[in-house]
């Protein structure tokens, strides 16, 4: 290899390297971080379960959400009646979970 071919390929291989770490630098799209939650799994299951049974989830998920207000109206009462009931706690225990952090979890 000559002193030319050797020059040429590392003032080459200074430029990839230079504009590689200037593109990294300048990268807008920068992963997000996840923070923890206050909420645990236990809890979760829980209030998917009261959210299915108060009917909330059958009217979120049918063909008249929107119009059928009077329905709604009373799946999210039973809803916020449950959640608010010691049955959430005794969910939040049976899913796991320790029923004296139950409060967090508040819609």
């Amino acid at each position: 290899m000559t002193s030319k071919n050797i020059l040429a390929s590392f003032l080459f291989a200074s430029a990839a390297l230079v504009a590689g770490s200037a593109m990294a630098a300048d990268n807008p799209h920068t992963q997000p971080v996840n923070t923890p939650s206050a909420v645990s799994r236990a809890e979760v299951l829980a209030d998917l379960e009261i959210y299915r049974e108060s009917g909330l989830a059958g009217v979120e998920q049918s063909e008249t959400y929107g119009y059928d207000n009077a329905r709604r109206e009373a799946a999210q009462a039973k809803y916020a009646q449950l959640r608010s009931s010691p049955y959430y706690a005794t969910l939040v225990k049976k899913f796991g979970g320790s029923a004296a952090a139950t409060s967090v979890a508040g819609r």
